[in-house]
């Protein structure tokens, strides 16, 4: 088995390289020296989400064992009546409650940025759009923007290098939230209510997820502060910063090659594939982790009981065994075969419940910026942030006067 280590110079200046490098010898390598594995191509990463008795999530997808056997920390079939709980209010049909919102807050975004002329779009538009639609989504203070991105940046950061800092944010995040059960307890209370329910949401309580929560039911109990709490986390983070990057991984490739830019222009249709290649070539998570309940044989490699594990999404979404011409970014890519599509979202019972909400803000926010930036351009090299397992932009040069 491979030897490998992801947080190398020369692996990260080049992640799609040593990603696909993945798919060689086993599609399976240990990663030193941190001591976990890392699995790549298409086949093996979907057998992997879809093998829950197997891959678990049941300790949380982070690089340490964390907060087990709750809320999205469960496998199949316990965790089937809890994804119940947000599934439908985060649907395809569910999030459009909030594309108003997002296309108000895109335009204000816009609007203070024009006379600026050019800067750095990741504080301008790419962070604030997702932390404010975000935090709409939610139901958290409107006006706590600039913390919330400076707990995710640091959460992402942390998760393997630093464990113990990640677990510190959490709980400044967990106070956060706290504060938020508790002001809706204070105002079903004045209500008169002892047992809340969906009808309370819209009506005593405003229309956001954390009051979905605070009303629903799960084997005829309410949610406890610590399910909602991880509930709450994973939304916030996945909508955050992740979404950002889908937001400006797509622009940035659209905008190095300028007769893409000249096409999603002219044809406002090809937004959605612009969309879907990105999370197909820059996918802003290049993997969760799994815990492995018991000694398993991928390909001829023997991984242990007891191990975490990442998945590459990268070197998946680059298989040349599913997709023509992988590392070719392009608008025109045919679709391949029903249920192969692009695994960034994850798969399997796990797969992200936000991603209805990122794909709608992704593609909103492309449309305000072509037709009110027409001449939106790089004026400089977009860096990333050196986190082997994310692919989130730290840098974003551009000028539009």
């Amino acid at each position: 088995m491979k030897i490998v280590n992801p947080d190398t110079a020369e692996a990260l200046a080049d992640r799609a390289a040593f990603h696909n490098a993945l798919r060689d010898g086993g599609h399976v390598a240990r990663v030193e020296p941190a001591g976990y594995y890392l699995v790549g191509g298409f086949r093996q990463v979907r057998a992997l989400l879809e093998d829950h008795a197997t891959f678990s999530k049941a300790e949380g997808n982070q690089f340490v064992p964390t907060e087990p056997h709750y809320a999205l920390n469960q496998d199949p079939p316990a965790f089937n009546a809890f994804r119940a709980i947000y599934n439908a209010y985060m649907s395809p049909k569910g999030v459009k409650r909030w594309s108003s919102d997002c296309g108000r807050i895109a335009n204000e975004l816009v609007d203070t940025l024009l006379p600026l002329g050019s800067g750095d779009l990741l504080p301008l538009f790419g962070k604030p759009l997702p932390a404010r639609v975000t935090a709409l989504a939610l139901g958290l203070p409107a006006d706590q923007i600039d913390q919330y991105r400076a707990w995710t940046d640091a959460f992402l950061s942390t998760m393997i290098a630093d464990p113990a800092e990640q677990a510190r944010i959490i709980g400044a995040m967990y106070a956060c939230f706290d504060m938020e059960f508790a002001r809706r307890r204070a105002a079903l209370a004045q209500a008169g209510i002892d047992t809340p329910d969906p009808s309370h949401v819209g009506t005593i309580l405003d229309d956001n997820l954390i009051s979905v929560l605070m009303t629903s039911t799960i084997d005829g109990r309410p949610l406890t502060d610590d399910e909602m709490r991880r509930t709450v986390r994973g939304f916030f983070i996945g909508g955050v910063d992740t979404t950002g990057a889908l937001i400006l991984n797509t622009l940035w490739r659209l905008l190095e090659r300028p007769m893409l830019w000249e096409q999603v222009q002219s044809d406002h249709s090809l937004i959605t594939a612009a969309i879907e290649e990105s999370l197909r070539f820059d996918p802003p998570a290049f993997g969760m982790f799994r815990g492995v309940t018991h000694d398993v044989d991928i390909d001829g490699n023997m991984i242990p009981k007891g191990s975490r594990v990442l998945y590459s999404t990268l070197s998946a979404n680059r298989d040349p065994a599913l997709f023509d011409a992988p590392d070719e970014f392009r608008l025109d890519r045919k679709p391949v075969a029903a249920g192969m599509k692009n695994i960034s979202f994850g798969g399997g019972a796990h797969f992200c419940p936000g991603a209805w909400t990122a794909r709608m803000e992704a593609r909103i926010a492309l449309e305000v910026l072509i037709k009110r930036l027409p001449r939106l351009r790089l004026t400089g090299q977009v860096q990333h942030y050196d986190i082997s397992n994310f692919w989130v932009v730290r840098h974003f040069p551009a000028a539009w006067d």
